[in-house]
């Protein structure tokens, strides 16, 4: 969809108009886990479930049959489901750290939100009262996405939540401009009701298949001492080069990668949680047939890599955590960890592990977050590559920096940027509507470096519409550059777009909980790019 751009002054004026009204502070957070210090370390008497629908039809307000044919369709999560996922039971010391991560884990199913647990005292003891609310599962239908030219929809059956024991079953078909795929998933967050997790996976794709299978006892609490499981995929398809949001150069890759690991917490001083992983790594990829889509002339093939050795993985997590409200969504509950965490992993590969050559693969991230009044701050760096027999290769390093204004209203703003040494043949850094320069289609500009800043003010227009979804508006403005462009161009200096969108929090129903419609206006008049997609900016 393109226009004339005309309206590239006028958004400018609306935003500087708009942000001059006074902004609302963030209300106190929900209790999420009550219960008085008196009651630290009393034994658990009993713990008592109230399991919400996904619409209280006691209320007038949601009564009417739509309401009640859609509880109708969903099974209630399963208390015994719900007793399995709890880091305490019956005879327990009642301890509010271990039943506000209980309630973590609970949201992190994506399918329980909001979920709330408090004590009580009685006797010599506490009662546990655990509330949860069904978020809706059985999802039968269609999405699509939009990113100015570049469209995709799928057509999908999901249940998160099947017959309300937490499993996942999938068989989606999805189309884009990549390629056409079948795709069909089982997963189950705790086999047996034990701690161990797994999933299986299997795609067939226009231009290859795709098979995962993960079996792990995970680091599934903070206080978890030892973690062990594995994984493996096997794909097989065609990667894509792009420039000017279209593919330019093409090619096979058979991608294989196994990993198993073991992994045990260190008993340290401090606020953080360590733990150290031993890992054996396997990382192989062939190349074959790449070529110019244009003229179908022949494209270097990239090399190819086999990756075989020990691993060794350190990782310091955060303990202190905050629910949020209004962060990237207006009502749902988000947990927030705030402090220091940081994971490195590196890898020795050698022909006598299997490996082709003498190889150190480094992987490593530091992220840092924040909170201040109702500002939130959220830092990240991460170097990540390889030394292929004492030569960097694929050596990738950047940081980005996040500020955002919690609550109904307020500023967002995003700074990005990552620079490339000696980067491999398949890979590539653009920049476009899919990365944060909304004004262009996704990965319009080519480079080996990119840096993007986003700007942003959004502001809550109705909470909790037909008890669907809540509605705001985002009006905002970026600017962006690549450089040492590998097979298209780059941006020639720093591109600016601005634009508005609407920002919907699905608060029950819905193929995915965000859902964002984008109309961004570029520098150059090219016209209007329209963004329709699940996926938050920020």
């Amino acid at each position: 969809m393109r226009k004339t751009l005309t309206t590239f002054p006028v958004l400018l004026v609306a935003v500087a108009l708009l942000t001059a009204a006074p902004f609302s502070r963030l209300a106190a957070a929900d209790p999420l886990v009550d219960g008085a210090p008196s009651l630290e370390g009393l034994p658990i008497l009993r713990i008592e479930f109230n399991r919400g629908d996904i619409f209280d039809t006691g209320d007038s307000a949601t009564s009417a049959w739509p309401y009640r044919w859609a509880n109708a369709l969903n099974i209630v999560t399963k208390e015994s489901f719900l007793r399995s996922m709890l880091l305490f039971q019956e005879g327990d010391a009642w301890s509010q750290e271990v039943a506000a991560e209980s309630a973590r884990i609970l949201r992190s199913l994506s399918f329980l939100n909001p979920v709330f647990i408090k004590a009580e005292r009685e006797a010599s003891g506490v009662v546990v009262t655990v509330d949860t609310h069904d978020q809706w599962t059985l999802q039968a239908g269609a999405k699509f996405g939009i990113q100015g030219d570049r469209k995709a929809f799928s057509i999908e059956f999901e249940e998160k939540n099947f017959l309300g024991r937490g499993r996942g079953v999938r068989i989606k078909y999805q189309s884009d401009h990549e390629r056409r795929t079948w795709i069909y998933t089982f997963s189950d967050p705790n086999i047996l009701g034990t701690r161990w997790r797994g999933r299986v996976l299997f795609a067939d794709a226009s231009d290859g298949h795709r098979e995962e299978l993960l079996a792990e006892r995970p680091f599934y609490s903070l206080e978890t001492s030892q973690a062990w499981g594995g994984e493996w995929k096997h794909w097989k398809q065609v990667e894509h080069l792009y420039s000017g949001g279209e593919s330019i150069v093409q090619g096979h890759r058979d991608y294989r990668k196994m990993f198993l690991r073991w992994g045990k917490r260190i008993n340290t001083a401090g606020p953080n949680v360590h733990r150290i992983s031993l890992a054996y790594h396997l990382d192989e990829r062939i190349f074959s047939d790449w070529h110019w889509t244009g003229a179908g002339a022949v494209f270097p093939d990239p090399a190819d890599r086999a990756i075989s050795g020990p691993r060794v993985e350190y990782e310091i997590q955060p303990t202190h955590f905050e629910v949020l409200h209004g962060f990237r969504t207006w009502s749902a509950q988000e947990d927030q960890a705030f402090g220091t965490s940081l994971t490195a992993g590196l890898t020795l590969s050698l022909p006598e592990f299997g490996g082709d050559v003498q190889r150190l693969v480094l992987d490593s991230a530091w992220d840092y977050s924040h909170r201040a009044g109702d500002w939130l701050v959220l830092s990240k760096l991460w170097l990540n590559g390889r030394s292929d027999e004492g030569k960097v290769a694929n050596l990738v390093g950047g940081f980005q920096i996040a500020l955002s204004q919690l609550g109904p209203k307020g500023w967002q703003f995003r700074l990005f940027a990552e620079d490339s040494s000696n980067l491999d043949r398949e890979r590539q850094l653009t920049l476009g509507a899919d990365f944060g320069l909304r004004g262009w289609d996704p990965d319009t500009f080519d480079g080996t470096g990119r840096a993007v800043a986003n700007l942003q003010w959004r502001t809550l227009v109705k909470e909790d519409f037909l008890h669907l979804f809540s509605l705001g508006v985002v009006l905002f403005v970026d600017a962006g550059a690549t450089w040492n462009p590998r097979v298209g161009f780059d941006t020639d200096g720093v591109r600016f777009d601005a634009g508005i969108g609407l920002l919907a929090d699905l608060t029950h129903i819905g193929l995915a909980n965000l859902l964002r419609v984008d109309l961004a206006f570029p520098d150059d008049g090219s016209g209007i790019t329209v963004i329709v997609t699940s996926s938050a900016l920020f």
